[in-house]
């Protein structure tokens, strides 16, 4: 079953979310496709990457800066295309909708703004009538931490 949280931002920018986040990920043992059709955003989140831990390193890349023969090598791939050419188990959709063949995934995390609600409404809708997804919604507070929306 491909579990689908659904994140709410409201407070912080998606370049303070998505490094933590992404570190959970890989400490769970996932490979990753972060995925977003904003070229700039992908290329903020690559800086962020490289700054989020100074003692530390996030394995990933950026498919529009490596040569084809190292992109499926990523653990962490930052790209707009789909399917995952780095046999990612985990997808990070940063805002638009998100595709609909999920096969393969075992955790997807779905993250959008205020402006993108209707958006996320329409695919919420959609997963919830399927079996085999089950889908979460997380909405970030006041302090900035995402809570489990009932």
């Amino acid at each position: 079953m491909t579990e689908i949280g659904f994140y709410q931002l409201a407070r912080r920018p998606i370049e303070a979310v998505v490094p933590p986040l992404v570190v959970k990920a890989c400490a769970a043992g996932h490979r990753l496709l972060i995925r977003a059709d904003d070229a700039a955003l992908l290329a903020r989140l690559d800086a962020q990457l490289w700054a989020f831990q100074p003692t530390s390193f996030v394995p990933h890349g950026q498919a529009a800066e490596l040569p084809p023969t190292r992109i499926a090598s990523q653990p962490v791939l930052l790209d707009a295309a789909w399917p995952p050419a780095n046999a990612a188990d985990c997808l990070m959709q940063l805002g638009g909708d998100m595709p609909d063949a999920l096969d393969g995934l075992a955790r997807v995390l779905y993250l959008f703004s205020e402006a993108e609600i209707e958006t996320a409404r329409a695919r919420w809708r959609r997963i919830r009538a399927q079996a085999e997804l089950k889908a979460t919604y997380w909405r970030e507070n006041d302090e900035g931490c995402f809570e489990k929306a009932a």
